[in-house]
């Protein structure tokens, strides 16, 4: 075993390297997996089926946008980025980003 002199105070004394403990905490075995484990929503499918019924049916939905704006109408055409929404008003026709969704709902 190697060990290095160091100097404190005037004096020499001799000082070990320190390794790392190769025993386990613990609490350290029975650790989750990672949140990023978890399947995406693009492969359970869950949220095109409920897209592409909403779509069938004509629902009317409100979306709250994340700035806080409310904007109602059904939704008419949806991908993995985007969904369509055709306003319950008569107004023009809507493609809104799924990233600026905080929430949506059926009236």
């Amino acid at each position: 075993m190697r060990v290095k002199p160091s100097v404190l105070k005037g004096s020499m004394v001799q000082s070990k390297p320190r390794r790392p403990s190769k025993r386990k905490h613990p609490r350290h075995r029975s650790e989750r997996p990672p949140a990023t484990d978890s399947p995406s929503r693009e492969s359970t499918g869950q949220e095109a089926a409920y897209l592409k019924s909403l779509v069938d049916s004509r629902t009317p939905v409100v979306v709250v946008l994340t700035s806080g704006e409310e904007l109602r109408g059904h939704v008419r055409y949806y991908d993995r980025d985007c969904f369509s929404l055709g306003p319950s008003d008569g107004g023009p026709k809507l493609f809104l980003r799924k990233s600026s969704i905080r929430y949506m709902y059926e009236e």
